[in-house]
């Protein structure tokens, strides 16, 4: 099988979700022992209908289930040597999603993501910040201009078309994986997703958001 010829599943985060940062390592090396690629594509999931809006207008039962959502993602990072830090705010991912979108289209979408990713959850990186973005994407190596560019001419197109890719296929929630039209919501779907794949059960351990 040539390399045009192989298998595609397509593979939703956002980027404000600890569930779609969890899931990164053990996701990434299912595409490589799979030999499957993984299409990644941002996701913008509606956290205000979800967990009851702005902080300050939540109910006891919403700031509970949100306490147990931090503190279980702080378990299942601990297994993978990562920090999550509850947020104090709900961020607005567009313009961190459109930056994604740029990255992948010049190939460098873990050289930008990984870096951001992990300061955004020991909260030492504002997502919503035109020059951190900047800086994140110039620590990957890409050109500002360049950047700048994209930003005017595509990444408004380009975000609105990922984002209606996911409605197509039917993601409501990240992280999502799509593979011959079979939905796995959540990592901890991501042994159901290997054995679809061919392959041992992918270690288990995260869950959507």
């Amino acid at each position: 099988m040539n390399e045009q010829d192989a298998a595609v599943a397509d593979a939703f985060i956002d980027l404000r979700s600890p569930y779609s940062y969890l899931v990164l390592q053990p996701a990434r090396a299912l595409a490589k022992r799979s030999g499957v690629k993984f299409d990644w594509w941002p996701f913008i999931t509606d956290f205000r209908s979800a967990y009851g809006g702005e902080v300050e207008h939540r109910s006891s039962r919403d700031v509970a289930k949100l306490k147990y959502l931090y503190m279980d993602c702080r378990r299942l990072a601990t297994r993978q040597g990562l920090t999550i830090r509850a947020t104090t705010k709900l961020w607005d991912a567009g313009l961190a999603s459109q930056a994604m979108l740029f990255a992948k289209s010049r190939n460098r979408l873990w050289e930008f993501c990984d870096p951001l990713l992990a300061a955004f959850w020991r909260r030492e990186f504002d997502l919503e910040s035109p020059s951190s973005l900047e800086e994140a994407l110039t620590n990957a190596g890409l050109d500002v201009q360049d950047w700048r560019a994209y930003l005017e001419a595509n990444a408004q197109h380009d975000l609105a078309a990922a984002l209606e890719r996911a409605e197509q296929l039917g993601v409501f929630g990240a992280p999502t994986f799509v593979y011959e039209e079979e939905l796995f919501w959540g990592g901890d779907r991501l042994d159901l997703l290997a054995k679809s794949l061919g392959q041992p059960s992918a270690p288990l351990g995260v869950d959507a958001g």
